[in-house]
């Protein structure tokens, strides 16, 4: 759970070049009124700017610099997390963004986004619209929870109950049933391209045996046909033998046989 200790700013929308500080560890409950415009909701727009890098409201990052400095926007805040104490500081002009652990600042050689990401996931434990819904229940920004869509109420959720590991296995499980999909897709598309293949084999091996049996049923006509050539020579043969002459002048008569 996390306990605020300290917020301080400068430089942050109205308030000038000196840190307004407020202490929450004065009394076990801070109450903070104020007629409009004393400054309340720069307070909110201040603690949310240093924890998710943009503010409570809806407004731009170059309206959050003292219009009249021009530079030098600070927060800081400070809180702890069990026997952890934690603080963080962002500026603008210059920018700066640094997150520290018991006095020591934490690595911060990756990006700017990977850097929110490790100090919402792993130490705030909730993202800029779950502190909308769940730490600040303003009436400018607050959404009932009803009329939320269901990631968001499903994150709210998960970051109030601390549980977001189900989103992301439910972020792989999905990924993993895409993947299966496309594999299904292309093993389809494989398997018709397969059959087609089958199929034209096939035909090709119908078209040969066409060819084939035609191929015999002529061979075998031919074969009829010189069969029969063969039975009419042998009967014409029977019917006129052929003399030869011998070598002493005589002829002497046989019959071919076919």
């Amino acid at each position: 759970m996390i306990q605020f200790e300290t917020l301080k700013y400068k430089n942050f929308l109205s308030t000038g070049n000196v840190f307004t500080e407020v202490n929450f560890q004065e009394t076990p409950t801070t109450l903070v009124v104020g007629q409009n415009g004393a400054g309340k909701s720069t307070m909110l727009d201040a603690l949310s700017f240093a924890l998710f890098g943009k503010p409570h409201r809806k407004i731009s990052k170059n309206q959050l610099i003292n219009s009249i400095n021009g530079k030098g926007t600070v927060v800081e805040v400070e809180f702890s997390v069990g026997n952890k104490r934690f603080k963080i500081v962002r500026s603008i002009k210059p920018n700066a963004f640094e997150v520290w652990l018991d006095g020591n600042m934490l690595n911060k050689n990756s990006h700017v986004k990977d850097y929110q990401a490790l100090l919402e996931k792993n130490i705030l434990k909730l993202n800029h619209k779950s502190f909308h819904q769940i730490v600040v229940l303003g009436s400018s920004s607050f959404i009932p929870f009803m009329q939320l869509t269901s990631q968001q109420r499903r994150g709210v959720i998960e970051d109030l109950l601390d549980i977001n590991m189900f989103s992301l296995m439910n972020m792989i499980l999905k990924e993993k049933v895409s993947k299966l999909k496309d594999e299904i897709t292309q093993n389809g598309n494989d398997i018709n391209l397969i059959n087609s293949k089958i199929n034209a084999q096939k035909k090709y091996l119908r078209d040969i045996a066409s060819v084939n049996e035609q191929f015999r049923k002529e061979k075998q006509e031919m074969i009829s046909k010189t069969q029969e050539d063969i039975r009419t020579l042998n009967d014409k043969n029977i019917e006129c033998p052929n003399p030869i002459k011998m070598e002493n002048g005589n002829y002497k008569y046989f019959w071919i046989q076919y």
